[in-house]
């Protein structure tokens, strides 16, 4: 009987969410260089003139003429720090795209298996004879096994993972996998 086990929709918009809060921080950081720093620059240097002027009893009239709170800011950012925000929405934009690349390289996997064989989520067709091994370690903690395998002399490995594919699917598939290396080395002793 074929086993068939998709990604999960949660495993889905988990990580299509997680690119697309990278991908907005890092629009946030652009913002935030381009015009936020700039806003509050000109606030602050405006009111320091203000300041230095002797003139502060004027602020609060000129602030609301400028559509400003009457507050000032604190500080004026610095050349470095505007452009520490490019820098940092470079990094989480850049994050946000290879997350979002994975996604759309992952979202349409599928791990199969039939009496014969495991079709990994790459697609590649492994036969159960030719599986060398697996990696249980995480199993009972995360629900993550590796499947080890040898074929035309490459050796190769995937993961069983039941929170990224349909537990119940997977976990048969495991199954299948242990029924077979059970069977192998028992035929061997």
């Amino acid at each position: 009987m074929p086993l068939e086990a998709r990604i999960t929709p949660i495993w889905k918009r988990q990580k299509l969410f997680m690119a697309l809060f990278l991908i907005a921080m890092g629009s946030w950081f652009f913002w935030d260089g381009a015009v936020g720093y700039h806003r509050i620059n000109e606030r602050y240097d405006k009111w320091a003139e203000f300041r230095n002027n002797g003139t502060l009893q004027d602020w609060p009239a000129y602030a609301k003429s400028r559509g400003w709170v009457e507050k000032p800011p604190e500080h004026g950012y610095t050349a470095q720090q505007i452009t520490g925000q490019f820098i940092y929405g470079s990094l989480a934009s850049l994050s946000g795209l290879l997350v979002l690349g994975y996604w759309f390289q992952q979202k349409g996997r599928v791990l199969r298996a039939d009496d014969e064989a495991v079709i990994t989520p790459s697609g590649t067709r492994v036969p159960f004879t030719a599986i060398t091994g697996l990696g249980l370690k995480k199993w009972e903690s995360k629900g993550i096994a590796r499947v080890r395998y040898e074929q035309e002399g490459r050796k190769g490995e995937f993961i069983v993972d039941d929170y990224k594919f349909d537990t119940a699917p997977s976990r048969e598939v495991l199954e299948k996998i242990k029924q077979h290396l059970a069977a192998r080395s028992g035929a061997a002793a």
